[in-house]
């Protein structure tokens, strides 16, 4: 254990030759010394608020050693930690929130090194080691919630709206879909993330004509050169893969972004719903700019009224003549350049024509001459797409009947609620 004692005490010199090696031990010595004198006088000095003010007032004996930790001590301690635990020791006192700040290159290697999977790492390659900060984590949280969320409302979409009669055997099929759900949702949040990244930076701080001065959102293109270099991160098969859920979300966006079609004229005057749907122009923009977060706000929302409502509120939000908080909402964007946001009330930004997104790029490898994907890939995206069955490709069998085709029926007993 003594790596881990907290004395700088200089170790014993002997003869005149080891002078040198003294002095140096000595100055390294007095700069740990020094060091540890800081970081205490930080904690001595800390601003007691919240809960470091509750544990210093009754005289915590846990707190009071947990600020006394060595620093190999402090940094297993944070790594068996989740996340939002640390969050919490942040916001307890000044002195925490120092500690955790130094430690947070030894928490991402930490976490990138036992926590991460090879998807993530692969997707968002972790920083080096003299870059490594806490925010890194922080923002894989969130990507990874928004994807767990989607996956949630996903999973939910098919148990209440088209398996309406489910029995117990189905939905213990579905929770082991839900595992496989997961990172086909996360590839997709990756790929609009990146969508959205490679338009802002196209539109925003180039120099216009003054003729067109003014906040603007119009329709563009597809960039099919770029989402090349996306998909680059994913293999063939994966890509496929996350197309194909890329297509079953869009299929339950439009699906709940449209009016019931049991309701007739009357009700939806009296209910106050749209008697069109959603436009392919809202539905793109709530894809590239809202990524899988403002996705899986949408589809949580109980009725259609609340849908467009959030839908309606995303948009405008954005528009710095709607909204006097626009500018927090581009941050939570990815925009931070204070010189980008102010150049947004002047801005034209171009979102990506929804059948113009992912979808030639799948085309152009699913060409004769493309040695992207296997002959069986093509043949099968064919009859995919005319079905429209994008989920029963990705699970491998037919949802509405409940197992897979190549599983035995033998075993349906009395066990099942049909």
């Amino acid at each position: 254990m003594d790596r881990f004692r907290r004395t700088s005490s200089p170790l014993a010199i002997g003869g005149d030759k080891d002078r040198s090696f003294a002095r140096k031990n000595l100055s390294f010595g007095r700069a740990a010394e020094s060091f540890q004198h800081k970081l205490i006088a930080s904690f001595r000095s800390v601003r007691r608020s919240g809960l470091g003010q509750e544990l210093a007032q009754n005289g915590s004996p846990l707190y009071r050693a947990l600020l006394r930790l060595p620093n190999e001590l402090l940094v297993q301690v944070l790594c068996e930690l989740f996340i939002a635990d640390i969050l919490a020791l942040r916001r307890a006192s000044r002195a925490l929130n120092e500690v955790i700040t130094a430690c947070g290159p030894a928490l991402v290697r930490f976490w990138v090194k036992h926590k991460m999977g090879s998807l993530h790492t692969k997707l968002y390659p972790p920083p080096r080691t003299d870059e490594a900060h806490l925010q890194y984590l922080l923002a894989m949280r969130r990507r990874h919630i928004a994807s767990i969320r989607l996956t949630r409302e996903l999973a939910t979409f098919v148990l209440k709206d088209t398996l309406r009669h489910t029995n117990q055997r189905q939905k213990q099929m579905w929770a082991s879909v839900y595992e496989k759900m997961i990172p086909l949702v996360f590839g997709v949040g990756y790929f609009l993330e990146e969508h959205r990244r490679i338009l802002l930076v196209r539109d925003l701080g180039r120099i216009r004509p003054r003729s067109h001065i003014g906040y603007d959102i119009c329709t563009t293109p597809g960039i099919s050169t770029q989402e090349r270099k996306i998909l680059k991160r994913l293999d063939p098969p994966l890509r496929l893969q996350c197309f194909y859920m890329y297509c079953f979300i869009l299929q339950v966006l439009m699906r709940k972004l449209r009016p019931p079609t049991y309701a007739g004229s009357v009700e939806k005057v009296f209910r106050g719903w749209h008697g069109k749907p959603a436009c392919v122009e809202d539905i793109a923009f709530v894809l590239i700019l809202g990524g899988a977060g403002a996705v899986a706000k949408l589809l949580a929302c109980q009725n259609y009224s609340e849908r467009r409502r959030l839908l309606h509120s995303f948009i405008t939000r954005l528009s710095p003549h709607e909204n006097v908080r626009w500018r927090e909402h581009w941050r939570d964007l990815g925009v931070t350049s204070h010189a980008l946001l102010d150049d947004i009330p002047c801005s034209s930004i171009g979102i990506t024509q929804l059948d113009q997104i992912w979808t030639p790029v799948i085309v152009e490898g699913m060409s004769a001459q493309s040695m992207e994907f296997t002959p069986y890939d093509k043949d099968r995206y064919e009859e995919v797409v005319a079905s429209r069955n994008f989920l029963n490709e990705l699970m491998g069998y037919d949802i509405l009947r409940g197992r897979p085709p190549d599983e035995d029926d033998s075993d349906d007993g009395d066990g099942d609620d049909m």
